[in-house]
């Protein structure tokens, strides 16, 4: 367990094999290496990243029905918040489990906190009838991340950072491996593996800082259609004039919403969404977290952070708000058991599954309930984990020359971007203020389909530049200018096809708004997939497990 396979090709050549590779270093990740590596599989984690450096903060904590008689509340709410397009079975599955997976990330270590009989403290968040979500403060993500990693070391899994992601490598929609570029050791590899599970993110960075999840890339350009993808759920809590966002956890703190002169900002609709909007239309809407009392403590790095970027001690002072992009809901359609499927429930592209924000599991639906996220990660993470760690028992590792094919591909493509283009030399700043700028006024917020088309024009020649960005740095020791390069290619893709996707939708649902669809129309009520060709599908919604509606829409 935990040991790598090394197969030879014609006396020549060594590839280096893996029963299961998972892709990304955060929560999703991590809990499905250690379901693997349970297994038994021998288990590797890859990341572009230095190890545990990708931030991965848990915004508003986890969601779980802890004082209640059973799920069907929680249950119930996340498919209301959901605008109704959410597969309800895995809600059913998800909010079911919700208090196991509390109980099982407590014995491993982590910290929630507490009320004065020991018991973990629930809050009320947006969009929830009752009080069940619990947290770390803003240590939650941060708990998590460490005690998984602790996890991870129990159970042999193999964690290696600064390995940028090249091509699955792939044959008739079966998965075998992957190359990387390895900036450890300077050179481009190909690594087999029996299963790849995708875990490193969402593409929310696009509209900030960045940094994507370089998996959903991966498995778009591989054939696998993307699910949702018009659905971008928003914070009110971003700070103006800055990137940085607020936890949501300080909301169900006691922390409050008004105008800068002390009016109340009122919403009607009891959705993160609706605050999204009501924040919107304020004139200057402020945060107001200088009440909390003793549960300021559990904020002290959040406020001691603020203070450094901005000089606002939130201790004594409000602080000036907006609405941000904050987490993408569409990506790898999977079943169940994190299985990435293709154009209809049975068929899976063969050996490869996803988990956390690189997947869309059905969970969320249209908006996403504040707790639910990180449920997700760590429920759908042990689901893709165990099934793999199960299924690679029956599988054998494919023929190696695939994987030194696949090699020589990647080596070639490499040679080709260290040469100059015909445009000139074109830097990743100058693309990626271009995708963020057109997503700005065409995604971002409200839509219409004159502005989408203009956005689909937009990314069209955004993307096409992306692919002239000019390598002046050939070395693959450290080479962060490849990682970002890779970044702003699989930004602008990405974002092409969440326009598409949203050009498809001619509803308003959830965060999806159409002002030229302002109502939901009940005859949408499916997914949209899109694939890189920017064909688009449908894919039925799946009720509960009887073939009934759990929650019939309204």
């Amino acid at each position: 367990m935990g040991g790598g396979h090394l197969a030879s090709y014609n006396g020549s050549g060594i590839v280096e094999a893996w029963d299961v590779i998972v892709l990304g270093d955060g929560p999703a990740a991590l809990r499905s290496a250690v379901e693997s590596a349970k297994a038994g599989a021998s288990t590797l984690m890859l990341c572009e990243n230095a190890l545990g450096s990708t931030p991965h903060v848990a915004q508003d904590g986890f969601a779980a029905p802890l004082f209640e008689s059973n799920n069907r509340d929680h249950r119930e709410d996340t498919i209301r918040s959901g605008g109704y397009l959410c597969d309800q079975d895995i809600v059913e599955l998800r909010t079911a489990a919700a208090i196991r997976q509390v109980d099982l990330l407590e014995r491993w270590g982590m910290t929630f906190r507490r009320d004065a009989n020991g018991i973990p403290m629930a809050r009320k968040a947006i969009g929830h009838g009752k009080a069940r979500n619990v947290d770390s403060g803003d240590a939650t993500g941060r708990e998590a991340q460490q005690i998984l990693e602790e996890q991870c070391m129990r159970y042999g899994v193999i964690r290696r950072g600064d390995h940028l992601p090249l091509s699955l490598i792939h044959t008739n929609q079966s998965v075998s491996g992957i190359t990387v570029v390895d900036m450890t050791n300077g050179r481009i590899a190909a690594l087999q593996a029996k299963a790849i599970i995708i875990a490193d993110g969402g593409f929310e960075g696009i509209f900030s800082h960045g940094m994507v999840g370089l998996g959903l890339d991966l498995a778009l350009r591989a054939g696998v259609p993307l699910r949702d993808m018009e659905f971008i759920a928003r914070t009110p809590l971003g700070i103006k004039d800055t990137n940085m966002i607020l936890p949501l956890g300080l909301l169900n703190d006691g922390a409050s919403l008004h105008e800068a002169n002390g009016s109340d900002i009122e919403f009607e609709i009891n959705t993160l969404d609706g605050l999204c909007q009501a924040v919107d239309n304020a004139a200057q809407p402020v945060l107001d977290a200088r009440n909390l009392g003793e549960a300021s403590e559990w904020w002290n790095a959040t406020f001691r952070n603020v203070k450094q970027r901005t000089g606002i001690d939130m201790n004594l002072q409000t602080v000036g708000i907006e609405t941000r992009p904050y987490a993408t809901l569409g990506g790898i359609a999977v079943d169940e058991h994190g299985r990435a499927i293709l154009s209809t429930w049975s068929r899976w592209f063969t050996g490869l599954y996803a988990a956390g924000d690189a997947s869309c599991s059905g969970f969320h639906g249209a908006d996403v309930l504040p707790g639910n996220k990180m449920l997700d990660d760590i429920h759908g993470g042990a689901a893709a984990g165990a099934h793999a760690g199960e299924w690679v028992k029956h599988r054998q590792f494919s023929n190696t020359q695939v994987a030194n094919e696949a090699e020589k591909v990647a080596q070639s493509d490499h040679s080709i971007i260290s040469q100059p283009s015909e445009e000139g030399v074109v830097r990743v700043g100058h693309v990626l203020t271009k995708i963020r700028d057109a997503l700005q006024s065409g995604l971002a917020g409200t839509r219409n389909a004159g502005g989408l088309q203009s956005l689909i024009e937009s990314l069209d020649a955004a993307s096409l530049l992306a692919e002239s960005i000019y390598l002046d740095q050939n070395s693959l020791l450290a080479n962060s200018n490849l990682v970002e390069i890779s970044r702003v290619q699989a930004a602008a893709r990405l974002a092409l096809v969440a326009a598409k996707s949203a050009l498809a939708r001619e509803e308003s649902r959830g965060a999806h708004h159409r002002t030229d669809f302002p109502d939901a129309n009940e005859e949408l009520l499916h997914h949209y997939t899109i694939d890189q060709k920017g064909a688009v599908s449908t894919l039925a919604l799946r009720k509960s497990k009887s073939g009934n509606w759990l929650l019939s829409p309204q």
